[in-house]
């Protein structure tokens, strides 16, 4: 810690309080790009996962030294992005309650997410325990649940999108998502490509990633990756239909796709 307090010594407002905007969701689920709509904007710092929980207040100051060990402040007034998709990444419920900390939660359905995690996982690390089917569904279902665990605690507003929606109805779900923020410049489908954007461990490694904006796609069949029984698919809808209704009808405001 004395190291990162010494690196920050140029960018002292950095360890001012900020506000602090969490994505929390699971992995392949477009939160890569929706990090690097984020960051593009010109009142938020952060783009890409930072592995690291969130225990108390003390976390956010950890978020802040950590970032900005190799990353320069915006001018002017800014907020904190992080996304959170592993349950081992803790998420304390009590700072989801704090005024400055904002909720975004957005989930993809199973049939398209499980492969996904498998090609994934076959690329980049073929010995991992997810290039497994029944591995990626008991990740995805466990994720889901604590998903559920922390909306469900929730007593402050918080916004649910389904991940689709991101690039099915872009101009929506953007529109949707700046108003909620009140952010002060409208988020734009186009984005800045960054000095960690598909490198390894910072989330989706794609070319199409580094390609500086969002293409529409739509969700038909699988995902390009290994065939995943039927059977844990419809054992992991099951767990996406009931969280899903749970933060659609918990959330403040919300953008969904048709067929989600």
């Amino acid at each position: 810690m004395p190291g990162l307090i010494q690196n920050l010594l140029a960018y002292p407002r950095a360890l001012r309080p900020r506000r602090h905007i969490f994505l929390l969701s699971h992995m392949r689920a477009y939160t890569s790009l929706c990090g690097h709509i984020m960051g593009s904007s010109p009142g938020i710092c952060g783009y890409y996962e930072m592995h690291i929980g969130y225990h108390s207040w003390r976390s956010l100051v950890r978020q802040k030294l950590l970032y900005f060990r190799d990353e320069a402040p915006k001018a002017g007034p800014f907020r904190m992005f992080d996304k959170i998709l592993h349950n081992d990444h803790d998420m304390a419920p009590q700072l989801l309650e704090m005024p400055r900390v904002q909720a975004l939660y957005s989930l993809r359905h199973p049939r398209h997410t499980l492969p996904s995690i498998l090609r994934l996982y076959a690329k980049v690390d073929p010995q991992h325990p997810f290039t497994t089917p029944g591995f990626a569904t008991d990740y995805y279902i466990a994720r889901l649940e604590e998903l559920e665990r922390l909306a469900l605690g929730m007593q402050r507003e918080f916004f649910y999108f389904d991940a689709p929606a991101l690039v099915q109805d872009t101009a929506q779900c953007l529109d949707a998502l700046g108003n909620w923020l009140q952010l002060e410049a409208p988020l734009s489908s186009h984005y800045q490509v960054q000095k960690k954007t598909a490198a390894d461990r910072y989330g989706d490694n794609s070319r199409e990633l580094r390609s500086g904006r969002i293409e529409r796609a739509h969700e038909t069949g699988a995902d390009g990756g290994a065939a995943v029984p039927q059977e844990l698919v419809d054992r992991a809808a099951r767990t996406w239909e009931r969280v899903r209704e749970t933060l659609v009808t918990r959330s403040a405001a919300r953008c969904l796709a048709a067929g989600a």
